[in-house]
């Protein structure tokens, strides 16, 4: 059986400029692979893993942009949960099919990721590094 190459989930274009948002975002990255390469006894585990990640990342999110002056808007979160939900949906299918779990994985939340990293992602970081500078001289 060939083997096949798997996309990363993101890549060098989605470098935001923010440098803990990105290193959060590239270990976000790299426990996906795991995930959807993984052996069924460990998708649990790594499953949950990548969740939490996920959680405190968006958390991480939140907070930068409180100190730097805003919220993240409801618009974001909702996008926040879809990802979050994915994952749920995931690790629930897993029970029955661990191939077919990661299946949705791989096809599923690369394109959300790389939506929300596009979009909301990076007008949170422009006000954050833009508004973050000035709420620090304060």
């Amino acid at each position: 059986m060939a083997s096949r190459i798997l996309r990363p989930l993101i890549g060098r274009q989605h470098t935001l400029g923010h440098e803990d948002i990105d290193s959060e975002l590239t270990t976000i990255a790299n426990w996906w692979s795991r995930v959807v390469e993984c052996e069924p006894i460990q998708f649990p585990f790594f499953i949950a893993r990548l969740a939490k990640l996920m959680r405190n990342h968006f958390d991480h999110e939140a907070e930068l942009m409180e100190r730097a002056g805003g919220a993240l808007c409801e618009c974001h979160r909702r996008e926040h949960r879809m990802i979050l939900a994915l994952c749920e949906q995931a690790n629930a299918l897993s029970t029955q099919d661990c191939r077919k779990a990661q299946s949705l994985l791989r096809n599923q939340l690369p394109g959300l990721v790389r939506d929300h990293i596009d979009c909301t992602d990076q007008l949170v970081v422009m006000f954050i590094n833009t508004n973050g500078e000035i709420a620090q001289a304060r």
